[in-house]
């Protein structure tokens, strides 16, 4: 498409500001409907080969959209063809960003993913629910509104979506969809339903949490990963992300809980993390410590978990001094609480440790052997504790008296 004003303006009314998106089948552009004033998003088809299946999957999507209505599905409003004859779309222009170019910042917080993924599985849930799959549930394909206090992502591209019941598009055993999200079932082209997209959005909330792709490489190299182990789910995640993430990704599509129930799941998540306020803090095993971020999630607000190194424990201030004339004051009562349960410890002590010598004496009755002597007197000790002392000294001299 030229430079020239004319060639930028598509069916007489939509013009092209800036690019912001493309994929393998079409270009997004940033545009203004010039007719009622407001920015749109064009999604304009590349041309094809020509082939009855190219051009049904472009007309293919044109029915699809228009007839889904959701606030968490992006909006079409028209559809038209540019000068060279290819199909566009007119979109609802999303303000913000995509989870793609996101994650570029690193990993987003709990509480944001967890909302994210309540309103994208209510859009599934919604589609399913139309007969519809959408088959391409990917990073690239969720868009952060920049700012809502409705909605906080938006599902779009339904391009290779398809109804459950309608015929094939493609040859039996092709597989259509990105290969680092596919599930298990699509990876090997085997007959899918909507567990497949719950599947898929289990790996993108998983990498919205960790930044980390699961099954990175090759369409050959992703698919062949994907068959032979179940992702990884690492165990800082806590136990609510893990076994919904286990249970998302199951293998088997019948162990897969439905979009509804991910959606019901990921709100009462999302409302436990919001109940903790901004800032709180919460040490990890390996004594990291974790701060929670609950900002909405777009691009300018949405943070990553940052992880912080954890700080040693302030030192306790010193006791201050005692003055002397205290001390002597103190040293002067003839008693004091504090004296008194010393008394009764060094009292307490003396009679378990005669108790015990009495019972290893008597322990031995008509032994031919001679037990020696206790060695010495326990010392003089005046007061109280001295008469225990010397009772205890009189009853062990009787007991090994010969």
């Amino acid at each position: 498409m030229g430079s020239s004003g004319a060639e930028r303006l598509v069916a007489g009314r939509y013009r092209l500001v800036e690019p912001i998106g493309q994929g393998g089948m079409a270009e997004v552009y940033r545009a203004t409907d010039e007719t009622l004033g407001r920015e749109v998003a064009l999604k304009i088809f590349r041309a094809g080969n020509g082939s009855a299946e190219h051009l049904a999957r472009q007309h293919g999507e044109v029915r699809l959209l228009a007839r889904l209505s959701h606030p968490c599905l992006v909006t079409l409003f028209d559809s038209t063809s540019d000068a060279d004859g290819r199909v566009v779309l007119v979109l609802e222009f999303v303000a913000g960003t995509d989870a793609r170019r996101r994650l570029q910042d690193g990993p987003i917080d709990p509480a944001g993913v967890a909302a994210a993924g309540a309103d994208l599985s209510r859009a599934l849930a919604y589609i399913h629910s139309q007969g519809v799959i959408h088959r391409d549930v990917k990073p690239a394909n969720i868009l952060l509104p920049a700012s809502s206090h409705a909605v906080t992502a938006k599902l779009t591209d339904l391009g290779i979506a398809r109804l459950v019941d309608a015929s094939k598009l493609t040859a039996t055993g092709s597989v259509i969809g990105t290969a680092s999200y596919m599930s298990p079932e699509q990876a090997v082209g085997r007959p899918l339903n909507s567990a497949t997209d719950v599947y898929s959005l289990g790996l993108v909330l998983l990498e919205l949490l960790t930044g980390h792709c699961e099954f990175p490489g090759t369409a050959v190299e992703a698919a062949s990963a994907r068959l032979a182990r179940d992702p990884v789910i690492p165990a800082r995640l806590g136990p609510a992300w893990s076994e919904l993430l286990q249970r998302m990704t199951a293998r088997d599509p019948a162990g897969r809980p439905t979009a509804d129930e991910v959606s019901a799941r990921l709100a009462q998540i999302s409302a436990d993390a919001t109940s903790i306020s901004p800032g709180a803090r919460s040490e990890a095993p390996d004594g990291t410590r974790t701060v929670a971020m609950t900002e909405p999630l777009g691009p300018q607000t949405a943070a990553a978990t940052k992880v912080l190194p954890a700080a040693a424990a302030p030192p306790l201030p010193p006791k201050p001094p005692i003055p002397a004339q205290t001390l002597l004051d103190q040293q002067a009562q003839p008693r004091t609480r504090k004296r008194s349960r010393t008394v009764a410890v060094v009292i307490g002590v003396g009679l378990a440790a005669a108790t015990a010598i009495v019972i290893a004496l008597v322990a031995i009755p008509g032994s031919t052997q001679r037990v020696p002597d206790p060695v010495g007197s326990y010392p003089a000790v005046s007061g109280q504790l001295g008469e225990h002392l010397q009772q205890l000294e009189h009853q062990v001299s009787t007991t090994t008296s010969p």
